[in-house]
């Protein structure tokens, strides 16, 4: 546990930090702590230190994602009874374009960067996605009911600042993960849709699978599923949310044509010689490796060809839910979220 023989704590800064009161001498009871009548000890309560703050390292604009306050040694009631308040966090951010609030887990919250040039709204007085990139800082700070004295003030790192760089991604009005214009979508009805004909609400196939986190959780893309376990994966079916246009310098072709898909777009992927499955970029794959198609099958990856140019290629982005996979022309893809600079 986080507390030592000897070491002092107050049930007054306890209650203090569960509900507010800062009221040292009114009754209060352990019991009432916990809500229960069971047995509980201060050291549930506890933690030994605050660590660090975790999530992406890239935000795309005009979008939110969860960043996470870590600690080491939590008490089993620590994070349901105290960290679950937002009175005893302190966030903030150093800049105009960025909203940050919450608890242990803040959302923070992307702003649109203007991508007009001199502003005459001519066709060719805007700046590029990824132009106007921007690099800020997310601060956070555990300070029960914002006392510096609180009940974990044991705890190192207490009442102090941690910081979280991130960068926002000046994406022209959407994520750069995206399938080019021209490509069929599978709907969950059996029927085809052009990526661009897509509309708020339109239900695409998906795939249902067992064990995969779902995006909010910043560790998705750990999950990984063996060959049996894909075995129980299901179509199913998901609702498009959201839907960007945007433009790509570059994308890539694989298997002459079976997916044209921007680099920074996960796709499910089962390396050479192995016999498990993970989430993968696309210029971080191998020839001779394997994809999964609608079916659920292995499709061999024969080819895989970077088409650049200068001028750009128009491009669509969508995010489906409740699941977060959907299948391009071909095979199986994410939605979003990212710690590679796209551009």
């Amino acid at each position: 546990m986080s507390t030592a023989a000897g070491q002092n704590l107050s049930l007054g800064k306890l209650r203090r930090a569960i509900d507010g009161n800062d009221s040292y001498t009114a009754e209060f009871a352990m019991s009432t702590a916990k809500g229960s009548s069971a047995k509980v000890q201060m050291s549930e309560f506890s933690i030994s230190s605050v660590d660090s703050v975790s999530g992406y390292a890239y935000l795309w604009e005009s979008t939110a994602e969860t960043y996470t306050m870590n600690f080491s040694n939590a008490g089993a009631l620590f994070l349901s009874k105290i960290a679950s308040r937002d009175e005893n966090f302190t966030w903030s951010d150093n800049s105009s374009i960025l909203s940050v609030a919450g608890d242990y887990t803040a959302t923070v919250t992307a702003g649109a960067i203007s991508n007009a040039n001199t502003g005459t709204g001519a066709d060719d007085d805007w700046y590029a996605a990824g132009t106007n990139n921007a690099a800020v800082a997310v601060t956070g700070s555990f300070n029960e009911d914002g006392q510096s004295n609180g009940f974990n003030d044991h705890a190192t790192n207490y009442n102090t600042n941690l910081y979280k760089t991130l960068t926002i991604v000046d994406s022209y009005g959407g994520s750069p993960s995206c399938l080019l214009i021209g490509t069929p979508i599978d709907m969950a009805d059996g029927t085809t849709k052009l990526v661009e004909d897509l509309e708020i609400g339109d239900e695409v196939l998906s795939m249902n699978m067992p064990g995969q986190l779902d995006e909010d959780n910043d560790d998705w893309r750990s999950c990984r599923f063996s060959d049996e376990k894909t075995e129980t994966f299901t179509q199913h079916s998901a609702s498009v949310q959201d839907i960007n246009f945007d433009f790509a310098h570059n994308y890539w072709n694989i298997n002459d044509g079976q997916e044209k898909i921007t680099g920074e777009h996960e796709m499910l992927y089962k390396p050479l010689n192995e016999d498990v499955w993970m989430w993968q970029l696309v210029p971080n794959m191998k020839v001779g490796a394997n994809v999964m198609d609608k079916n659920g099958n292995e499709v061999e990856i024969k080819s895989l060809e970077n088409i650049p140019s200068d001028e750009g290629f128009e491009v669509v982005q969508i995010d489906v839910e409740p699941l977060d996979v959907y299948f391009g022309k071909t095979f199986l893809v994410h939605n979003k979220g990212s710690n590679v600079n796209p551009f």
